[in-house]
């Protein structure tokens, strides 16, 4: 591999793995909704193996993003709002109740604020 073409490999890999991590998938989990081998998403994270255009719009249909917030590096991953959503109920996960009432009566008022 050419030293610009190892430099993008590492790059896609890394904003892979970072959207990865930010939706708490395993590499296997990603693998499987991609349809390829975990085994070369491993190396493709690494920065090891530059994927074609076709196996990274697998994986970007198994992050379900579009390709272009992909190869954007101007850009950090953003969180999605169903990801929000299963932040909140992770949290509340243990909380009685009566104060999960609570807290969703103050999710409620800090979005009418917005």
């Amino acid at each position: 591999m050419s030293f610009e073409r190892e430099k993008i490999a590492y790059k896609v890999g890394s904003r892979i793995r970072d959207f990865r991590v930010m939706r708490k998938m395993s590499q296997e989990a990603l693998a499987f909704d991609s349809d390829i081998h975990p085994a070369y998403l491993s190396q493709v994270e690494r920065g090891e193996k530059c994927p074609t255009i076709e196996t990274i719009y697998k994986i970007c249909t198994g992050l379900k993003i579009p390709m272009c917030e992909l190869m954007d590096f101007s850009m950090e991953p953003k969180p999605t709002s169903e990801e929000a959503v299963q932040r909140i109920k992770n949290a509340l996960a243990n909380v009685p109740a009566d104060k999960a009432v609570k807290v969703a009566q103050a999710v409620e008022l800090m979005v009418e604020l917005m």
